[in-house]
């Protein structure tokens, strides 16, 4: 028997109830991260980067699941590792990965004359301003290495384009859009319409990065090898690179003392091959070489393998597993 419809109105009451409570949650988020942006753009770099140690040591030592997942992810993608180095490797990447949260002051703030001091050097600049000038489209790779934000600032020169697909907390949608694209680079939406753009743009000769190390849909990756374990790798690089035929560069922002190193490298003809497995191979050996300058500066936190092939063990322990995963 259906209910009458004053016993409907305390449900609607309660989940109005959670959405506000939710809308006004993500506002006190987006809040305090400007607060704290804006006190760590007043403090100068290595004091800022000093605070971002002291807090990947703190979630290094009371054991936090980044913690867990970077220990798994280093001993299964470098097994040479003995315990004393594993552990040491594990609270230098949080360390690094913290970083990246204290430098947001100087990436979201910084006027342009002062985050320019921090580039220290640059390396194959001049092989893709030659690329660009045959007329052919520039594909950049840019993994999680390093600062990618920091590096997103320095490729506005290139007039760059990229994918953006927005955070879960709607707040913070325009303070993070506004810091990627205030330098130049231009952002798309991970939509029909942005893919349509991205095409356009690499096939017209312009520069485009993408974040080519993401876990994809099943539907929508490979898997091939990565620091030597079968990794589901997106093919949406293969399909553009059939597409556009670009000259592709694997790019990073590598943190040295008073800044970055920035640099370009160009990848290894297999990624133009139409076997999506090779192209494939060829992409995550090119992010593992720039990996390998730095291991410590990897996103190791990120849970890379989680998407297993068939029949294959399992990487990550219920322990450190979300639900939305699969």
């Amino acid at each position: 028997m259906k209910k009458p419809p004053h016993d409907e109105q305390p449900d609607q009451t309660v989940q109005s109830t959670r959405v506000q409570s939710r809308t006004f949650s993500q506002r006190l988020t987006a809040t305090l991260l400007a607060a704290a942006t804006r006190f760590l753009s007043v403090l100068p770099l290595s004091a800022a980067r000093a605070i971002g140690g002291w807090l990947g040591t703190f979630i290094w030592a009371i054991d936090t699941r980044m913690a867990r997942i970077t220990r798994i992810n280093l001993q299964y993608c470098c097994p040479d590792l003995d315990h004393t180095q594993l552990n040491a490797f594990s609270r230098q990447s949080l360390q690094e990965t913290a970083r990246i949260v204290a430098e947001s002051g100087l990436v979201w703030h910084w006027p342009r004359e002062r985050w320019q001091d921090c580039v220290m050097n640059v390396v194959g600049e001049e092989d893709v301003i030659a690329a660009g000038e045959s007329g052919r489209g520039v594909l950049l790779l840019v993994p999680h290495f390093g600062n990618w934000e920091f590096l997103s600032l320095y490729l506005g020169k290139f007039d760059a384009v990229a994918l953006y697909n927005p955070p879960r907390i709607s707040a913070l949608d325009a303070p993070i859009r506004n810091a990627r694209s205030r330098a130049g680079m231009r952002l798309l939406p991970i939509d029909r319409g942005g893919l349509r753009t991205i095409y356009q743009m690499l096939g017209d000769g312009e520069v485009a990065a993408i974040l080519p190390d993401q876990v994809p849909q099943r539907s929508a990756g490979v898997y091939a090898p990565f620091f030597g374990r079968s990794a589901l790798t997106m093919t949406f690089v293969h399909r553009l690179i059939q597409r556009t035929n670009p000259v592709v560069f694997v790019a990073g922002a590598r943190r040295v003392p008073g800044g970055f190193d920035i640099t370009f490298s160009p990848v290894d003809d297999e990624i133009h091959s139409s076997d999506a497995v090779a192209s494939a191979t060829s992409m995550n050996r090119a992010i593992e070489q720039l990996v390998r300058t730095e291991l410590a500066q990897y996103q190791w936190e990120y849970k890379r393998f989680r998407k297993e092939a068939v029949g294959a063990a399992r990487v990550y322990p219920p322990s450190v597993s979300s639900r939305r995963e699969g």
